[in-house]
């Protein structure tokens, strides 16, 4: 019977409602669509850099070493300079300072130090056409209002920041952009969304970096050997003269056994200063060799600790949201199960003080309506009787 009551309960209220709250505060849809075109603007931006770079190379010789590193250094600084930028916890930083850095890099190109880098436009007209879409995408993310305060702000930081040379470096504004718009210091600390939204913030940095650490680490090395102080032709160059040194020592000795002993005294006046000379400088170039080979070993394993460190970062971070994230949850499952409890006990006493209402009443009016109407109908039927 109790059973079939607590049934009826739970099956009448209309009340009862299970809704699980993760306790995180979401991204809003600016902030989310702020991150998503931000980072799509970043690949877009790469892919334009090497493009304009790779055209830009085509121009000079491959003996040109100045221009060629200039061209390495442009793709190197400029791509990790964006990443910097594009990769912030907070959308709305990433955004601000992704537009800045494109701006200067279009000022060092047009009005900077940079202009005549190159005898080609590929690479200023490059950055003239990043730097306005940059602008383009901020119109699109911000309001009205904020966006005619954040052109302004940024053609002054730009001005007052500039790119002194071609290693881009930058100057975070997002602090500057909130005192210049007046809005709150606090909102520097952004939150990092719901679970799903920090794990895929999560995943876009760990496909960035396996995109781009090849690349970067092949460029690099590329420039260390483009600057190397020995080259394979001058390597070869020299074995040959000395491959061919030694055909004609041969060829001497075989058909003129009769002068082996003037060639002797001949060789040890004339030839050995030769050969230790180049002895000598042979171990000189082979000495640089070793040296630009142990920078390269050491800068490639710098970048591998790097790439290591940030792998198991953001491993920790996303173990340390799925904890609190499970954590959350059950204390949530506990507190609702104790609310359904609780709601259904109230539910049940309502049920069963009504139902005790209802069969008083039903008492009442099966035993003590037939007596009451007997009497009322006897005691009336008496004082109608004549005396």
């Amino acid at each position: 019977m109790v059973f079939v009551l607590f049934s009826i309960a739970l099956s009448g209220c209309s009340l009862l409602e299970i809704k699980l709250d993760s306790q995180t505060t979401p991204l809003t849809e600016q902030q989310l669509n702020a991150r998503i075109m931000t980072r799509e603007y970043t690949k877009s931006f790469f892919t334009q850099v090497e493009n304009a770079a790779d055209q830009t190379a085509q121009l000079y010789s491959g003996s040109d070493t100045l221009h060629q590193s200039y061209v390495l250094l442009w793709k190197i600084h400029s791509e990790q300079g964006l990443q910097a930028a594009a990769y912030q916890t907070s959308p709305i930083a990433a955004l601000i300072d992704t537009w800045v850095f494109a701006a200067q890099m279009e000022r060092f190109y047009v009005a900077g130090s940079g202009k005549d880098l190159f005898k080609s436009e590929d690479i200023k007209e490059a950055s003239i056409s990043l730097s306005k879409q940059a602008k383009s995408l901020a119109k699109s993310i911000l309001t009205s209002n904020d966006f005619k305060l954040s052109a302004t702000f940024v053609e002054q930081f730009v001005e007052d920041n500039p790119f002194r040379d071609i290693s881009f470096k930058r100057v975070p504004a997002y602090r500057d952009w909130l005192a210049y718009t007046g809005k709150s210091e606090t909102d520097a600390v952004q939150t990092l969304g719901t679970m799903p939204e920090a794990m895929g913030d999560a995943s876009d940095r760990l496909s960035l970096i396996a995109e781009q650490t090849p690349k970067l680490l092949s460029w690099k090395a590329e420039l260390v050997a483009l600057n190397s102080s020995i080259t394979g032709e001058d390597l070869s160059l020299t074995l040959a003269n000395l491959r061919d040194t030694s055909s004609s020592l041969q060829d001497f000795i075989e058909n003129n056994p009769e002068y082996m002993q003037n060639l002797a005294e001949i060789m040890s006046a004339e030839i050995q200063p030769l050969i230790n000379d180049l002895s000598v400088k042979t171990d000189q170039k082979l000495d640089k060799l070793t040296l630009e080979r142990i920078a390269l070993e050491k800068m490639v394993t710098r970048e591998r600790e790097a790439l290591i460190k940030m792998i198991a970062s953001e491993r920790i971070e996303i173990a340390d949201i799925v904890s609190k994230e499970r954590a959350q949850f059950t204390q949530d499952l506990d507190r609702v199960s104790q609310d359904v409890v609780v709601l259904a006990i109230d539910k049940l006493m309502d049920l069963i003080r009504g139902v005790l209402i209802y069969f008083i009443l039903f008492i009442l009016i099966v035993f003590f309506a037939p007596l009451g109407i007997g009497y009322w109908l006897g005691k009336r039927a008496t004082v109608k009787q004549p005396i």
